[in-house]
């Protein structure tokens, strides 16, 4: 039998007990994924320092994971079921806010004692875990220490590792842990390469504040002391264009509309776009033009996911980055380019509002710019309320069935 990667991503990640339907009211994936997420993958149990996981001995391809997703109040009424309240929701129930990132000890430890571990005491435990994890990020980050940061190979996996170094067109990694997908899911993305879509074949690595489409699929390598070692053949730096040299575009405004001037539709380019060019080219969501499924950001399903936890912003720079690295073809025209023209570099994305305000959300890009260097500048970018999904192009074309 033949698995999907994505199935096995989550056997591996976050694995269940098999066997029959029950009326447990189970969290989502990407709720167990988020809430992994804002505990940096440790424990939150109070003291506790366990990384949730780690290389298997069994084989190269071996995950160990012992982290789980455990219910505040119970998922399901019956015997053994701790601090169950029957007034919730199932909503309630499943939501993250009934979430808390265990190790497999402390998953059963606080399912014996719920005298001792009540579900205001485990709440407590997750607020001080998640406020740590944010402060010791915030502060590596402010005394410009090096710290493992986010890096991807394609759009399913994400992983913490350190950029090793660069030979003859090949880049060299070492991965600690997987944040999304897991080492079935490396290996499936490698054996399937040439079946995958070029702008999918790419590498961006946060620390570097750069990207590189691959030249050939990645190499995946057990290393004795944990982890792995993954390199990748990659392309030659994509070619940008100066910012003087953006093209005309209507102008808009600070609320988001066409400007007038004089009577006229206003038009912007060169350096005086490049703000309107940066907030444009981040707003649009990947599959929201019928006729560039590929093109677009994925900020939208990283706020729903993600927001609120210290791994936001990092993730908003990685597609920064592949905006600013990856070449994205036109299929009207065949021409190719970096969707942000001119950005050879990002630096930094720091998130400036908790939620969006009229589906716009306040972010500051600090970046390196072709023909201007160093540039930071504060702007806003739409983030929809509700995923887009539009019919592509074919299928508007060929019209209902």
């Amino acid at each position: 039998m033949q698995w999907d990667a994505a199935a096995l991503a989550a056997r591996v990640v976050f694995p269940e007990r098999q066997g029959a339907m029950s009326n447990r009211d189970e969290f989502s994936e990407d709720t167990k994924r988020k809430v992994a997420l804002r505990a940096n993958h440790h424990c939150s149990f109070r003291g506790c320092p366990q990384p949730t996981s780690g290389p298997s001995d069994e084989s190269p391809e071996a995950v160990n994971m012992i982290g789980k997703a455990a219910h505040i109040h119970a998922a399901a009424p019956g015997p053994g079921a701790r601090r169950y309240l029957a007034s919730m929701s199932r909503e309630e129930r499943i939501h993250i806010t009934n979430a808390i990132w265990l190790c497999a000890n402390h998953a059963d430890l606080i399912d014996r004692d719920e005298v001792t571990y009540t579900a205001d005491e485990l709440r407590t435990m997750k607020v001080e875990h998640e406020a740590n994890c944010a402060a010791r990020q915030r502060n590596a980050v402010s005394a410009g220490e090096a710290i493992p940061d986010l890096i991807a190979i394609g759009p399913g996996i994400v992983f913490v590792g350190e950029f090793l170094g660069v030979e003859n067109e090949v880049w060299s990694f070492h991965l600690r842990n997987f944040v999304d997908g897991d080492v079935h899911a490396l290996i499936a993305f490698t054996e399937r390469y040439e079946q995958t879509a070029t702008v999918d074949r790419y590498v961006l690595v946060n620390e570097l504040g750069d990207g590189r489409a691959l030249g050939d699929k990645p190499s995946v390598t057990r290393e004795t002391t944990g982890g792995y070692t993954v390199r990748c053949l990659v392309f030659p730096s994509a070619d940008r264009i100066r910012a003087a040299d953006i093209p005309q575009s209507w102008a808009l405004s600070d609320s988001h509309d066409l400007m007038a001037q004089n009577g006229n539709w206003a038009m912007v380019s060169g350096v005086d776009a490049l703000p309107q060019q940066v907030k444009t080219c981040l707003s649009h969501q990947r599959g929201e033009s019928p006729l560039h499924r590929d093109f677009g950001t994925r900020f939208a399903e990283y706020y729903n996911l993600l927001s609120g936890s210290p791994w936001f912003d990092r993730y908003l720079k990685l597609e920064v980055i592949r905006q600013a690295a990856i070449p994205y073809t036109d299929p009207t025209n065949n021409q190719q380019y970096t969707p942000l023209l001119c950005v050879e570099r990002v630096f930094g994305v720091e998130v400036l509002a908790d939620a969006p305000t009229k589906n716009w959300l306040p972010i500051r890009i600090d970046l390196s710019v072709k023909g201007l260097g160093r540039w930071q500048h504060d702007l806003s970018v739409c983030i929809p309320p509700e995923p887009i999904t539009r019919p592509s192009f074919d299928e508007l074309l060929a019209g209902p069935s």
